[in-house]
């Protein structure tokens, strides 16, 4: 009887043991940590305000773009999204206060210039500090010109040619996407450009309008109207193919010049945010750029001419190689 009492008592307890086991690990399932049923939400964000700082002027291009994604994100995560513009450093000043701010994904950057400023060293924060959630846009180029002033990419090459260093090229801000797109199409087309420094693309498109500049690279949705009313033309895009909606405008690519860059704009977030906050935020601006509302704005602003999304993963290798290609375009065009 006592062996049989002793064998009850051990399978007893192996049973107990084994049922603490499993409500032990329901439990922990239904914690906080992101180790739970990847099907359930195991962190309650967001709960309050959210702040995105953009580093760039009120009205500017970085700016629209935040406001149209914040404005669906809000609707999508159910709290409110402020936009801080924090002017300063091309997107450096905004990355700082990001950075003194806390990792817990209430605290965003909507930027343009980051691979760019962390090439130059502007940035002290670059991707050992901030994590790109989603990249939205990438912009296409265009050099444009006062239609009687030159005919053709041709033309305006042979001028240069003729002209060496007097050809004059304006763009937005020193040491930025504009100045780089210049510096890389007077060496990939063999010749040397003068870039003229602009406050803004008002001040540049009266400049070439008004004969002060011979030419200037920027985007599509910005140079619209002035195209329309025959003021300005393109004379080349910064892209591989032609464009679906101008036919007849050449590429680089046709002319053997590989370069097709422009602003990349998304959003980033500090290095340390819970990965699952990262995954609720990434998932939230899939659903956002997918809205009929963004993509509307994105046609309205002449950004949809080449796919712009990237999702986190692809975001950050993309970073990468852009840090990596600007760090050497920098290094050239500081000599």
């Amino acid at each position: 009887m006592k062996r049989k009492f002793n064998f009850i008592a051990i399978l007893l307890i192996g049973l107990t043991m084994l049922l603490a086991a499993c409500g032990g690990g329901s439990e922990e399932s239904n914690g906080s940590s992101s180790s739970g049923d990847g099907d359930k939400k195991t962190v309650d964000y967001p709960t309050k305000n959210i702040e995105v700082l953009v580093g760039h002027g009120a009205g500017g291009g970085t700016d629209l773009f935040t406001r149209a994604v914040t404005k669906q994100l809000e609707e999508l995560l159910d709290v409110n999204i402020n936009v801080i513009n924090q002017e300063g450093g091309a997107g450096v000043i905004a990355a700082k206060n990001a950075f003194n701010a806390p990792a817990d994904g209430y605290t965003l950057v909507g930027d343009a210039a980051f691979p760019i400023t962390t090439a130059a060293g502007t940035n002290e924060h670059g991707l050992d500090d901030f994590v790109p959630i989603a990249r939205f846009q990438a912009d296409t180029y265009a050099l444009w010109v006062d239609p009687k002033k030159y005919d053709s990419i041709e033309d305006f090459i042979q001028a240069a040619k003729d002209n060496p260093g007097k050809i004059t090229v304006g763009g937005t801000g020193s040491m930025g996407m504009d100045e780089i797109t210049v510096f890389q199409l007077g060496q990939a087309a063999e010749v040397e450009l003068s870039f003229v420094p602009m406050q803004g693309s008002g001040e540049m498109h009266a400049g070439v309008i008004g004969g002060h500049l011979d030419a200037m690279v920027d985007e599509f949705g910005p140079t619209k109207a002035l195209y329309e009313d025959e003021s300005i033309k393109p004379l080349v895009v910064f892209a591989e193919e032609r464009l679906e909606q101008f036919p007849d405008l050449p590429t680089t690519f046709e002319n053997g010049w590989e370069l097709a860059d422009g602003n990349e704009r998304g959003f980033y977030v500090k290095k340390g945010t819970d990965e699952e906050i990262i995954k609720i935020l990434e998932e939230a601006m899939k659903k956002a750029y997918d809205s009929e509302e963004y993509q509307q704005y994105e046609e309205d602003s002449f950004l949809h001419l080449r796919e712009g999304w990237l999702n986190s993963e692809d975001f950050t290798k993309r970073t990468e190689e852009l840090i990596e290609k600007y760090k050497v375009v920098m290094e050239e065009l500081q000599k």
